[in-house]
């Protein structure tokens, strides 16, 4: 069979040897039938009663041969099902995800339609900053001076940018007063920067970006390489942390640690934590469904709409979230009755 073996492939690789040697004997058992009726026949001649049994044991060897055909035919068709299965399972659960994703995002765009716009106005100043700052250096590197002065007056002239301004200004007579090596000695620094704040779409942008500027510097081609092999060590870390925290049982971390990891895992390496993945995510849900029931019980229904709250938030597509859904509306009308009866705080005289 094609595709990913399931768990019952074993049982398809028996079934295949028993078929053959089944048939096999099944084959050997009809060449000795018929051997011994030729020589019968040549020796006294077929009598009738010999040619009924021949018969009869050749309709008995064919009807086992169709036999074990059925019988293999069965088993192929239960683990055919059970791959097709785990198959469609395994893509159900990638669109989970992905739609998981896609609410994560939506979630961030509402939240950022309903910032003010001048929590709006300051992040995109700070990619705003980021860009020129960019381009500055580039413009550095390359000597062109005139372009970074005219940058930095087009910044001036912008409300809310004079100190950035004063910044660049000061860049450029570093600039001018320090040689090529020094310019990119400073270049390369920020670079490795990125690479601590693991920036790495930055990092690389900026690594090709002085690599078309200087060529020929050993620092510089080796940039490229470098921004790789610090995305694969915290790529590993991130593997090795993972690891420890499933070991100790930290579930949250465990979350943590896969929610980080999806940024850098192929679909193959994706597949291969899946299983592990789904028991972290199983056993949170579990202990989060017996924080709920344990709030439930004690009548704390304030807790009790916070934990389920947390159930519909983190896993809004399991049958528990579903379910709490379904009593959500009640929980909140006795968890305001029960803050609207709690007495008050005595006053200290």
């Amino acid at each position: 069979m094609n595709g990913t073996p399931t768990r019952l492939s074993w049982v398809l690789r028996v079934t295949q040897i028993w078929a053959l040697l089944t048939l096999t004997a099944l084959a050997i058992t009809l060449a000795w039938y018929i051997g011994d009726f030729v020589r019968d026949a040549f020796a006294q001649g077929a009598a009738l009663d010999g040619v009924i049994h021949f018969v009869i044991r050749l309709i008995l060897l064919f009807s086992g041969a169709v036999g074990v055909g059925v019988v293999y035919s069965l088993v192929y068709a239960v683990v055919a099902g059970a791959e097709a299965a785990q198959t469609g399972s395994d893509r159900l659960s990638r669109i989970e995800s992905v739609a998981d994703a896609l609410l994560e995002s939506n979630r961030r765009l509402v939240d950022l339609a309903q910032m003010s716009d001048a929590a709006r106005s300051l992040i995109f100043r700070r990619r705003e900053i980021q860009v020129m700052n960019e381009q500055l250096h580039e413009y550095l590197i390359r000597q062109d001076y005139a372009a970074a002065e005219a940058l930095t007056a087009e910044a001036e002239k912008r409300p809310g940018y004079a100190q950035e301004a004063q910044a660049m200004r000061r860049e450029m007579a570093a600039a001018r007063s320090s040689t090529e090596e020094q310019r990119i000695d400073s270049a390369v620094a920020r670079i490795t920067a990125l690479l601590a704040e693991h920036d790495w779409t930055r990092a690389s942008e900026q690594a090709q970006r002085l690599l078309r500027l200087a060529p020929n510097n050993a620092k510089v081609a080796a940039l490229p390489q470098q921004v790789r092999e610090a995305k694969a060590n915290h790529k590993r870390n991130l593997l090795q942390e993972y690891d420890q925290a499933v070991k100790a049982g930290q579930l949250d971390r465990s979350i943590e640690m896969i929610q980080e990891l999806d940024k850098y895992l192929t679909p193959q390496e994706a597949a291969a934590l899946q299983e592990s993945a789904r028991g972290v995510f199983k056993a949170k849900l579990l202990n989060l469904g017996v924080q709920f029931s344990i709030r439930v019980s004690e009548n704390n229904w304030t807790e009790a709409v916070a934990a389920g709250q947390q159930i519909v938030r983190d896993f809004p597509n399991s049958r528990m979230a579903q379910e709490v859904r379904d009593k959500m509306d009640t929980l909140k009308a006795r968890a305001a009755s029960q803050t609207a009866t709690a007495p008050l705080p005595e006053k200290q005289s």
